[in-house]
């Protein structure tokens, strides 16, 4: 708190001592999330979080985004009003909030609220409740409609006082204003009457005596003083005598509406005038030390404050009627902005200053004087009010001993030849130099001057150009110059001029630098021949040369030793003017800016439009260091002037707050805000996490920086630049720490990072109590393979044996499949052979041939069969589809001789049913025999096979719409190929089933056990 008051003194002191144009306000309304331009009340919580209490809804700042609370008659933990806040933070640094319908207490562990009263006004429109302050166990309030109220601080009771109300009257505004202080509360109200009532209430005595003082305001100062305001005045009142002392605010006894006050220091108090914009009051000396009423200087932008807030950095926060929020940050950088609202630009070209005051050359508006520090208005002079034959354009300026000034004036005879004047600053009179000078111009101006530039040395003589002539203009009597030429620089454009301390003389050009030396000139070995903007010499005797791109830097003997561009430092290459200030420090203008070059430190640093100064844009030859060491710089909104060593640093870095988390991307649910969240646990399912995260300092929040890093991902810190959220996706199990860090707009970091824990749970199967059992379970395992590993080989023994017979058996299988097969096959084409070459009696030709047309399908047959055979005998497994695409292949073959049945196939099977050769050879030949069979005997018009397999079992039916049999006949005739179809089935663990009737066709079903 006691530096909080220390920078509040200081910026009060600031503003009473720097001319009224340096200031900037920066706006923030409804584009930048307020629900609502009325603003009431402003306020700090112990976060750092902007407060502002608006006429439609209560919000909260980070920095850049405004959260609104919204009021809800659902939810009790929302606020209670949705208009009029005002807040008040007690000792313990809790934020309470007084609104139009009662008051609040803000949780800031759940970001939401207690609300300690909720009641509604009586014929009220606005009402302006007020927190008086607090003694040891109570929170003193006053509501309007209702009186005063004190809310127990631990319990959150609200009790009634004897100035809590029973009669009140209806207006449109009413409200309470006052202070507790030593036991009493200083009150102004006017709840029961038309006209504020001033009356302090004695706690302890529960006595009030009313005070004859028509005040509708006031505030406690300090110990002993308080402020009050009647209509058009202040009264510092004595609080132990009350005798007060008057002060007139507008100057003039005029009513000043003056809405709020805000104590910046002992005896400083900044006020809120709905009219007439804001008043900065030195309490001590009685008087005003600053009045801003607008908005923004350059175009009149008048401001309607209402009320009015110092943040921990110093910066004013300033609540309007209707305008939103306006902010005028803290100056730790003391940069002095000089302009005149009366001339036609202020756009700077040359700069001289005495030790009171400050001249500035402008195209077309002729000079004009300020006073160094402000206080008095700009002067603007018309240089052709008493010269003809010249412009109202002075280019170039410098002081001629104590009381007057040289101007370069553009002339508009000679080629436009310049015009060197004479102004006294005593008199203010404006006279030519003596025909002779204008003559040497006139004759010597040839292509004229693309640049002015005009310096003098210790003796008061002056340097300028004059077309490719560099000339001095010396006094040489009372009122009378001469002139001379010193050096002639053919077909060069001089742009640039200066003497070192050495006494040497320099001059820039369009194509470089030359040195005066013995009398005569040599051109300076720079690296590149271009324009020379500017020179300067700086401690060590090195120059410094700047021009459209860089900085050269050599030392006595013409070396270089430093080549500053954009690449390695320089923020803008495009230098404008240099200046050394008292430190040994080089200062440049350029069209970024001022930078600063601090030779200790080898460091540069630079300044912007926001941090004070005229605009980002600067002019060639305007630059100027006093006598005081106050440096000043024009541009093209007129001048910054600063005291070097008062451009500090703002040295406010509080820890980042963490204002957002978020699991893929959808907000992490929980039930504490979090910036006060410092551990999350989290499942390996919910592994990729995002933080958002501000500084809440507000000096220039647009250019606050940020350093992040996770411990146990990043091996070091990250710059997210302005970047105010990252995300770490993919984590896997294990421990983490998130770190962030704020960088201020001076690139000051947070002494300390907030850090948040993670924990990423792993699965169960990777945690150590699994991975302890699955190690007792693998050891438990070990042993149990060391004693069934015996066992095994023993087994392994039995299977191969096993193996040996199922392969005999199999062979012997199959040798008998050949055997009943092919073997009978064969002794038949041999038996037809015999009967065909020796018959036992004649035959004719026609019988011949048709035994020979047998023997040759009886081939076919044989060598089909052995085809099925090793067909199945080549593969160690055949699946179910397979030998489905084989039945077909060997039924679609058959039905070409028997035209006059039609075949039906179907099949919906898994292919994953597998068969042994031996299992398929055998449903190979009971589906062979089958449809054999069917074909020659069922004289049928069709047949249908389907194949179907479902969970690794199997179903195969044959079926035809031929004449059939009676079932129990065949079952009582022996049948050769039926009973081995059956045999077949048994084999491979399959029922078999025929199933017939005459007239009603035949069905042979096959399935898997």
């Amino acid at each position: 708190m006691h530096r909080i008051c220390i920078l509040i003194f200081a910026v009060f002191l600031f503003f009473a001592a720097r001319a009224q144009n340096n200031y900037r306000f920066t706006p923030y309304g409804e584009d930048n999330g307020l629900p609502q331009s009325s603003i009431y009340d402003i306020a700090q919580d112990q976060n750092g979080f902007i407060w502002i209490g608006t006429a439609g809804g209560l919000c909260r700042f980070d920095g850049f985004q405004m959260k609104v609370y919204k009021q809800s008659t659902t939810d009790p933990r929302a606020i209670s009003s949705y208009k009029e806040f005002r807040f008040y933070t007690d000792n313990d640094k809790r934020l309470w909030i007084v609104s139009f319908n009662g008051i609040s207490l803000y949780n800031p562990v759940t970001d939401d609220f207690t609300n300690v009263l909720v009641y509604s006004p009586k014929n009220v429109v606005i009402a302006e409740n007020h927190f008086f302050g607090e003694d040891n166990d109570f929170i003193w309030v006053g509501l309007c409609s209702y009186g005063v109220v004190k809310v127990h601080k631990k319990t959150l009771k609200v009790h009634p006082t004897t100035l809590t109300r029973t009669s009140l009257r209806a207006s449109n505004n009413v409200g309470y204003h006052g202070f507790l202080d030593g036991g009493k509360i200083w009150i102004v109200d006017n709840n029961e009457s038309e006209f504020p009532v001033f009356s302090i209430y004695d706690v302890a005595a529960n006595k009030t005596d009313t005070i004859n003082f028509p005040l509708n305001n006031i505030i406690n100062l300090n110990d002993s003083q308080a402020l009050g305001l009647t209509a058009n005045k202040a009264l510092l009142i004595h609080k132990k005598t009350l005798h007060y002392q008057t002060i007139d605010i507008t100057g003039n006894g005029k009513e000043h509406y003056i809405t709020g006050m805000s104590r910046s220091s002992a005896s400083g108090v900044i006020l809120s005038s709905i009219t007439h914009g804001l008043y900065f009051l030195d309490t001590k000396h009685g008087r005003l030390t600053r009045h801003l009423a607008y908005v923004n200087p350059e175009n009149k932008k008048t401001l309607y404050p209402r009320c009015t807030f110092t943040d921990r950095s110093g910066n004013t926060w300033v609540g309007t009627r209707g305008e939103g929020v306006f902010k005028l940050s803290y100056p730790y950088k003391k940069f002095e902005w000089y302009r005149s609202d009366h001339a036609a630009n202020n756009n700077v070209f040359g700069l001289y200053a005495d030790n009171t005051d400050l001249y500035a050359s402008l195209l077309s508006s002729g000079m004009i004087r300020f006073a160094r520090g402000g206080g008095d208005t700009p002067v603007n002079i018309t240089l052709t009010k008493y010269i003809g034959n010249v412009l109202n354009n002075a280019t170039i300026i410098n002081g001629l001993g104590k009381d007057k000034l040289v101007i370069m004036l553009n002339g508009t005879l000679n080629n436009g030849a310049s015009v060197p004047v004479v102004y006294n600053k005593n008199t203010g009179a404006v006279n030519p130099m003596n025909i002779e000078v204008q003559q040497f111009f006139a004759t010597h101006w040839g292509r004229g001057n693309l640049r002015h530039f005009l310096f003098k040395d210790a003796n008061e003589n002056l340097y300028t150009n004059v077309g490719e002539y560099l000339a001095v203009i010396s006094l040489c009597g009372d009122n009378r110059f001469c002139v001379r030429s010193i050096g002639q620089f053919n077909n060069e454009t001089l742009c640039s001029g200066f003497i070192d301390r050495e006494g040497n003389i320099w001059v820039g050009s369009f194509t470089g630098a030359f040195k005066q030396k013995g009398g005569k000139w040599e051109r300076v070995r720079l690296p590149e021949n271009k324009e020379v903007k500017s020179m300067c010499q700086d401690d060590d005797g090195n120059m410094w040369f700047s021009s459209n791109d860089d900085i050269v830097v050599l030392n006595s003997e013409q070396k270089v030793i430093h080549h500053f561009t954009e690449e390695n430092g320089l923020l803008n290459g495009h230098v404008y003017n240099i200046q050394k200030d008292n430190n040994g420090n080089m200062w440049f203008s350029h069209n970024k800016g001022l930078t600063v070059y601090r030779r200790k430190e080898k460091r540069f640093d630079h300044f912007s439009k926001d941090d004070g100064l005229q605009s980002a844009e600067f002019n060639v030859g305007a630059g100027f260091k006093a006598a005081d060491g106050e440096l000043f710089f024009g541009g093209i909104s007129g001048i910054t002037g600063f005291y070097p060593e008062q451009i500090g640093k703002n040295p406010y870095a509080p820890a980042v707050l963490i204002t957002g988390i978020k699991i893929y991307d959808e907000p992490y649910k929980t039930g504490t805000a979090y910036w006060n969240i410092r551990r999350l646990e989290l499942p390996y399912t919910e592994n990729s996490i995002s933080f958002e995260f501000a500084l809440p300092e507000y000096t220039n929040e647009g250019r606050n920086r940020y350093l992040f890093m996770m411990e146990g991902v990043d091996d070091k810190w990250i710059d997210g630049g302005d970047r105010r959220f990252t995300r770490y996706a993919g984590l896997q199990p294990g421990h983490y720490t998130f770190l962030v860090k704020g960088i201020n707009n001076d690139g000051v970091v947070s002494p300390t990072a907030t850090a948040v824990e993670i924990v990423i749970v792993p699965p169960f199967w990777q945690r150590p109590w699994f991975v302890a059992l699955a190690g007792l379970s693998l050891l438990a395992l070990s042993v149990g393979a060391g004693i069934l590993f015996q066992k095994t080989r023993q087994r392994k023994a039995m299977r191969v044996l096993e193996l040996q017979q199922k392969v005999q058996l199999e062979r012997e299988r199959i040798s008998r499949d050949l055997h009943d097969n092919v073997g009978t096959q064969l002794s038949l084409i041999n038996k037809n052979i015999e009967n065909a070459i020796s018959p036992l009696h004649d035959i004719p030709e026609s019988e011949r041939l048709k035994r020979f047309s047998k023997i040759s399908q009886t081939s076919r047959e044989v060598i089909f069969t052995l085809r099925e055979t090793i067909w199945a005998l080549n593969k160690e497994q055949i699946s179910l589809e397979e030998l489905s695409d084989k039945l077909k292949s060997f039924t679609q073959k058959l039905f070409e001789y028997n035209p006059s049945c039609r075949l039906a196939y179907s099949g919906e099977m898994d292919a994953d049913v597998i068969l042994s050769p031996s299992e398929a050879i055998h449903l190979f030949r009971i589906c062979q025999e089958a449809i054999a069979n069917s074909l020659k005997y069922a004289q049928a018009s069709l047949m249908q096979i389907n194949i179907s397999a479902v969970n690794g079992k199997y179903e195969i039916l044959i079926s035809d719409d031929g004449i059939g049999f009676e079932e129990k006949i065949a079952q009582d005739r022996p049948h050769y190929g039926l009973e081995n179809m059956q045999y077949r089935a048994g084999e491979i663990g399959c029922e078999f089933s025929i199933t017939s009737k005459p007239g009603e066709g035949t069905t042979v079903a096959i399935r898997k056990k």
